[in-house]
C-alpha cells in the first residue's frame, strides 16, 4: 500500500511540474500577446544568454537608439536579438550590435525583417522550443502516460484480488 502512495505522489508531482512548464511557455505568452524565440548566441550577454527563451512583442512605438530588437536574418533562416546603434529613417533600417560584441553587425536590419522588441526573458529553457526536443518530449510523455495507465490498472487489479481474498 505504501508503494502505491509513493507512485501516486511521484505521478502527481510530475504532472504538476509539466503543467507549470506548459503555463510558463504556452499560456502566459498567449495572454500577454508575445511570441517565444530561442536565443541562438551569446552576443547579448549579460542580458540574454544562449539557450534562453526571449518573449518578443510586436513593435507599436518607434524604435530608438539603445532599444533591443529581435529580427529575422538570412531570409528568415535565423533569428537574432541585438541592440540598436543607429536608425536610418530614409530607408527604414537599423544598425545593430550585440552587447558583448566588439563590432557592429554587418549590414542593416530592414523594417520588413523586424519581429519586435523583447518583452521578457527566461534563461535555460530555450531547448523546449526546439522541434526535435519537442518531438522527443512528446514521445516520452506518451510512453509515460501509457506506463502510468498500465501501472494503475495493475495495482487496481492487485488491490481487488487482495480484497477478494480478505472477503473469502
Amino acid at each position: 500500500m505504501l508503494k502505491n502512495k509513493k507512485i501516486t505522489v511521484v505521478y502527481a508531482v510530475s504532472i504538476f511540474l509539466l503543467f507549470v512548464l506548459a503555463v510558463l511557455t504556452i499560456v502566459i505568452p498567449k495572454l500577454l500577446n508575445v511570441t517565444p524565440y530561442v536565443v541562438s548566441d551569446d552576443k547579448m550577454v549579460p542580458e540574454y544568454h544562449k539557450g534562453g527563451l526571449v518573449f518578443v512583442k510586436d513593435v507599436m512605438d518607434p524604435i530608438h537608439v539603445g532599444d533591443t530588437i529581435t529580427y529575422y536574418e538570412n531570409q528568415g533562416k535565423s533569428i537574432k536579438t541585438r541592440r540598436v546603434l543607429a536608425v536610418d529613417h530614409k530607408i527604414d533600417g537599423y544598425f545593430v550590435k550585440g552587447d558583448s560584441a566588439v563590432k557592429a553587425e554587418m549590414g542593416m536590419v530592414h523594417e520588413r525583417n523586424l519581429i519586435g522588441r523583447p518583452h521578457f526573458y527566461l534563461p535555460y529553457i530555450g531547448f523546449l522550443a526546439d522541434a526535435k526536443i519537442m518531438n522527443i518530449l512528446k514521445c516520452c510523455l506518451f510512453v509515460g502516460a501509457i506506463l502510468m495507465t498500465l501501472s494503475t490498472i495493475f495495482f487496481q487489479t492487485e488491490r481487488r484480488q487482495k480484497l477478494r481474498q480478505q472477503v473469502e
